[in-house]
């Protein structure tokens, strides 16, 4: 039975610094409701039950009593730190001294027999370990951990993480650097810079440490011409202008319930991954939403996605501001460099998408293609029909007319969602704004349009976005002329890619249809990401499936709340 009078605090961590923090909650007379561990080694700690913490934090409860981080490592400390935004208290252990005047800050802990005097000012997550002493006006920043024994004389300036080692004795007015180490035993007589380590007596510095990277994430939006333009410089600048996150593709899918915004990280100032998402209202509860990034090929664009401390800093960032903002859950489409790894969440192989190498030369090209293309192309020179390509500033209005034409002729044969049924102002938006990254390939048939295909071209890759073939000239084989004609403009540019994309799923109709251009390539996997962020409103709104008949893919969809039904 809980004791009303006593002070409830959780705890995360459950190893052996965690024992410490017990006894010093314990002589305060504190009681130690919850303990949280991410990879705990045991079931129980000091008599309580570990809550296994997920690796992004989905499954804590924000809610509840007061919190100590139970860990030593400084760094760790600051990650969960970061990442939680719940109440933190500090705690003194009965036996320790702190003076009136001296200034301790949220989720610091004075260890036994410990010792602050007069004016110190001590910041958040500090460790004042047992028997160690901090003299008048010295200044602790945050993360910092002072070892047992340790003395700090009058005016010492300890800066964030750094951490000094058992018995050291640091004489007045010496700063020690940002996340630097000093030795156990060493004494300091002068300034330590930031990231290095210090042992001996006099204490010599023994290893510089490259200074850590800087990171911060930008949360912005894209409402004023001002906000839209910088978005718009910055793609441009530092991601060669990809057309499945510039401003006119992504505005198509924005409504009065899905706000488009975009996450920008920086390293040392400078812009390392964007990422633009919809941040949408969930209509059965007021003050939360979810996330989902636009159709296509999206999520974190990297300067270079091979880095993945890039990819690990900035889920790590974007899963704080998710926790911070009422978030419940994300839905991420990835796009094909790579980009899915070290997700935070469930990631999922959701279709295989064709990707085919331009060869160097036409000879190459020809024989890669399938006996199938072979015999279809050599149908269609029989019918006479001729090729043309537009590109960058040769697309004009009767171009996109033409092709916009067969398009949507293509889409109502198909029966397509309306989503697809994309106006004629749409393609003249984002061709017209990014001229370079676009061509039109259109098949005739004397000088009848009879097949199209709007091509993206990003550097050296291009992409079949859009296009579609009039069933009357099906027999022509004018969809195989156009893309054989396409792969040889791609030869004489000096191209290196040609995707296709996937079908509707895997091995289905279209999928093979497109596989017959590069039958020898590997497909690329074409990756979305699911993750539940706040688990408990999350499973408050979906409701469950009662019968399990047709189960498939209204049971998978995600989020579950927004399930069709």
């Amino acid at each position: 039975m809980d004791e009303p009078n006593k002070i409830k605090v959780r705890l995360y961590g459950a190893g052996g610094h965690a024992y410490v923090i017990i006894d010093t909650l314990k002589s305060n007379g504190y009681e130690i409701t919850d303990v949280f561990d991410n990879a705990p080694k045991n079931s129980l700690f000091a008599s309580l039950k570990v809550e296994k913490v997920a690796t992004n934090y989905e499954n804590f409860p924000i809610v509840g009593s007061p919190m100590i981080i139970a860990i030593g490592n400084n760094k760790i400390r600051k990650k969960i730190a970061k990442v939680l935004d719940v109440d933190y208290i500090s705690i003194t252990h009965k036996s320790a001294m702190v003076a009136t005047t001296a200034t301790i800050d949220k989720g610091t802990v004075v260890f036994a027999g410990g010792i602050v005097q007069s004016n110190a000012k001590i910041g958040k997550h500090v460790i004042i370990n047992s028997g160690a002493s901090v003299d008048h006006d010295s200044i602790i920043e945050d993360y910092a951990h002072i070892a047992p024994q340790v003395t700090l004389c009058g005016e010492v300036h300890v800066k964030e993480g750094a951490f000094i080692g058992a018995n050291s004795v640091v004489i007045p007015k010496v700063t020690i650097g940002k996340w630097a180490t000093v030795g156990a035993g060493s004494v300091v007589i002068e300034n330590v810079p930031d990231y290095s380590t210090v042992v001996g007596n006099p204490g010599k510095v023994i290893k510089k440490k490259p200074k850590a990277k800087e990171y911060n994430l930008f949360v912005k939006d894209l409402k004023t011409l001002e906000e839209i333009n910088v978005y718009k410089e910055l793609l441009t600048n530092y991601w060669c202008n990809n057309v499945y996150y510039t401003y006119e593709y992504l505005k198509y899918y924005e409504n009065s319930t899905d706000e488009l915004r975009y996450f920008l990280l920086t390293e040392d100032g400078i812009p390392a991954t964007i990422m633009p998402f919809y941040i949408r209202k969930i209509d059965a509860i007021e003050n939360y939403k979810d996330v989902i990034t636009p159709y296509g090929y999206g999520g974190p664009l990297c300067k270079d996605c091979s880095k993945t401390k890039i990819l690990n800093h900035f889920w790590s960032m974007v899963d704080s501001w998710y926790n911070k903002n009422n978030i419940v859950s994300e839905f991420v489409r990835f796009n094909l460099n790579g980009n899915h790894v070290n997700y935070t969440g469930e990631l999922s192989a959701t279709l295989r998408n064709v990707k085919g190498t331009v060869k160097e030369n036409d000879e190459d090209q020809w024989t890669a293609f399938s006996t199938k293309v072979r015999n279809n192309y050599r149908k269609a020179e029989k019918h006479e029909l001729t090729f043309k390509i537009w590109e960058g500033k040769d697309i004009t209005d009767s171009v996109i007319t033409a092709f916009h034409d067969v398009y949507i002729e293509t889409m109502v044969r198909n029966q397509a969602s309306d989503i697809y049924f994309f106006p004629k102002q749409y393609f003249e938006s984002i061709i017209y704004s990014n001229r370079d990254n676009f061509a039109i390939a259109i098949t005739y048939k004397d000088t009848i349009a009879v097949s199209v295909e709007l091509v993206i071209i990003n550097n050296s890759t291009l992409y079949a976005f859009l296009g579609g073939t009039r069933a009357k000239y099906f027999e022509c084989r004018p969809n195989d002329f156009l893309r054989v004609e396409i792969l040889k403009w791609a030869v004489q540019q000096e191209k290196k890619f040609y995707i296709l994309g996937g079908g509707l799923k895997d091995d289905d109709g279209l999928y093979k249809s497109k596989k017959v251009f590069f039958p020898k390539d590997d497909d690329v996997i074409f990756y979305t990401g699911r993750k539940i962020i706040n688990k408990e409103i999350y499973d408050s709104l979906s409701e469950p499936i009662v019968s399990a008949t047709a189960c498939d893919e209204v049971c998978n969809y995600f989020p579950a709340y927004r399930r069709p039904y």
